[in-house]
């Protein structure tokens, strides 16, 4: 097909404008933080910042919310569950409340533990942010329950069951103990549901939390491209911002160890 002559054009005046925002908005970034890079490639927005991620080594990508409704979050092909689900490095997706201009809060923070070393670094994260006193950090621990033909009636009554119970408890404790020499705020909450996913977006709902964190259980790359996950349920349908904390070295080895096996 025949290209517009006025294409180039077009794309070098597209591409200042958009430098021009960019640079507004590092200016306000230039106080908190020690140095600020600006970069815009042209392509699919996706794509370049997965690889603009990998050029500049980064440990955390933050990106905004655009959908408000249920059907919204749930839609696939957007940017930010793309780069959220793809990417290497952990990824912070932005939620602001539906039409406000009022900057998004941070005074309640539900991590959702799984008794896995992933909550070990998600501890580690939040020590990398300078939060006040006033934070209230919920840590909830989902146990799955199958209900189905009355199933839960009976495993509750096992000795298994007891013995997981206890054993969630004192994996919150251990988690609890950690946080609290930052200073924070703790509860611990153990929550018996059928679906782990729901109950912790119906949790953070109901508590009004401002961010959930998550471990992401995929490994390899087939996991991350199939439906059903913690991380990627919580993505598309939690009402607050998603904080998905990984460990890049233990994934990019798994998708090494995937792909030589291939």
């Amino acid at each position: 097909m025949e290209m517009p002559a006025d294409l180039a054009v077009f794309v070098v005046e597209e591409q200042d404008t958009v430098k021009a925002r960019v640079e507004q908005m590092a200016e306000h970034l230039e106080g908190p933080t020690h140095s600020v890079h600006t970069h815009v490639p042209i392509g699919s927005p996706s794509r370049e910042l997965l690889q603009v991620s990998k050029t500049t080594s980064a440990e955390l990508i933050v990106l905004g919310a655009v959908g408000h409704s249920a059907m919204d979050r749930v839609l696939l092909g957007s940017v930010s569950d793309y780069v959220a689900t793809h990417a290497d490095v952990s990824t912070l997706v932005v939620r602001p409340l539906k039409d406000s201009e009022v900057p998004p809060k941070l005074q309640k923070i539900i991590i959702a533990c799984s008794g896995s070393p992933r909550d070990a670094l998600m501890v580690e994260w939040l020590r990398c942010f300078k939060f006040n006193h006033a934070v209230e950090v919920h840590l909830v621990r989902v146990l799955s329950l199958n209900t189905f033909y009355r199933q839960d009636i009976r495993v509750k009554a096992s000795h298994y069951w007891k013995s997981l119970t206890m054993d969630a408890r004192r994996q919150l404790l251990e988690v609890e103990t950690s946080l609290q020499t930052m200073g924070l705020n703790t509860e611990t909450h153990l929550v018996e549901a059928e679906h782990t996913s729901e109950a912790l977006v119906d949790y953070a709902e109901e508590h009004g939390c401002d961010l959930l964190m998550t471990g992401d259980s995929d490994s390899g790359l087939l996991a991350r491209v199939l439906l059903g996950s913690t991380s990627r349920y919580v993505l598309r349908h939690a009402t607050c911002s998603v904080l998905i904390v990984r460990d890049a070295a233990a994934r990019n080895s798994t998708d090494h160890h995937v792909a030589t096996e291939d």
